[in-house]
């Protein structure tokens, strides 16, 4: 049986509590890990997290839980302006972290971390869920089957007053970067060029960007976000030649399915044309793919978490490494320097 692992959470605020918590409670559940601290400044709020998770003791300085707790993980789920400092004492201390993303506000601050976790010699990993989202992985195996990837596709557009809402930092480093992260992670390659439009509507502050991207192994790409509009519209596609991939994750509410279209072969220059037969269609319902029907179990907040306890468990990579991440936050900073 595996060694219980002993866990510990900094920061108990809106992601703690909507996603991480029951995922740990979950995990705890199957006597795999020891919810064994929780700490926030709020006392109010580490007292609740206590009482509802079960975690054993609670603090209100993260010095004092890294001082008194011999912990093998820990998740920082702080806001993005406040991450950097409380990562980089955890680090410091030797422990094993997750932080929330982005990793940092800048590509400098990732970069930064990266490097003391390599001379710490701990496992840092960056919780970008989409890429654990277990439809996500299940079309990605089944489009690298049949075709070579040639373009991929995102969209994350939203309704919000990102000016009050992302104070502290721009919305696209700190929430859009979620699809800049996928979009990088789908075409699997650095990116090569990029141009972007970057507008505000009805706003102080930037708050839509569209860019297009060449990515060093030749894949191209588009990345589309917008704080005004109707509600959430959150998706991707990956094209080649004979299949392409819709993964939808969300149309005004949740969601978590796909539609992969395979081509029978033949040139298609117009549906209208006569005789023309059509592709074979297959859906995917990735609730059924997750084996859950909660929110945290099919958007990829327990697979992540999982996954970085695994790689703890062996001294691997998560499936979003610090370093990787700071490579995420050079592509981020590409696109917005790319202006045009």
């Amino acid at each position: 049986m595996n060694q219980v692992l002993k866990v510990g959470v900094i920061g108990a605020g809106g992601i703690a509590n909507g996603v991480h918590f029951p995922s740990l409670r979950e995990i705890a559940d199957t006597g795999e890990i020891a919810l064994c601290a929780v700490c926030d400044t709020h006392i109010e709020k580490a007292s609740a997290a206590k009482e509802k998770y079960g975690f054993e003791r609670l603090y209100t300085n993260h010095y004092e839980m890294l001082d008194h707790e011999e912990l093998d993980a820990v998740w920082i789920l702080v806001e993005p302006d406040k991450t950097y400092r409380v990562a980089h004492d955890v680090i410091a201390a030797g422990r094993n972290c997750l932080l929330e993303k982005p990793a940092g506000i800048t590509a400098y601050q990732a970069h930064s971390l990266a490097r003391q976790a390599a001379e710490k010699g701990v496992v840092c990993g960056s919780a970008m869920n989409r890429r654990a989202v277990p439809l996500v992985q299940h079309v990605l195996k089944r489009m690298r089957e049949v075709t070579e990837f040639t373009q991929v596709d995102g969209l994350f557009i939203k309704y919000s007053d990102v000016a009050s809402g992302w104070h502290y930092a721009s919305a696209f480093v700190c929430d859009i970067v979620h699809a800049v992260d996928l979009v990088r992670y789908l075409a699997d390659s650095e990116p090569e060029k990029a141009a972007t439009v970057i507008a505000r509507n009805n706003s102080p502050v930037d708050n839509a960007w569209s860019s297009v991207i060449r990515f060093r192994n030749g894949i191209t790409g588009t990345l589309r976000s917008n704080y005004q509009s109707a509600g959430r519209v959150h998706d991707f596609t990956i094209h080649g030649p004979g299949a392409t991939a819709f993964i939808n994750l969300g149309f005004g509410s949740a969601a978590c399915e796909a539609t992969i279209m395979y081509g029978n072969g033949k040139t298609q220059y117009s549906i209208s044309a006569a005789g023309v037969t059509g592709p074979s269609i297959e859906k995917i319902d990735g609730l059924e793919i997750a084996g859950g029907e909660l929110y945290h179990q099919y958007y990829g907040y327990k697979s992540e978490d999982i996954d970085f306890l695994n790689a703890v468990r062996t001294g691997g990579k998560p499936i979003c490494p610090i370093e990787d991440a700071a490579k995420t936050m050079d592509m981020v900073e590409l696109l917005l320097a790319s202006a045009i």
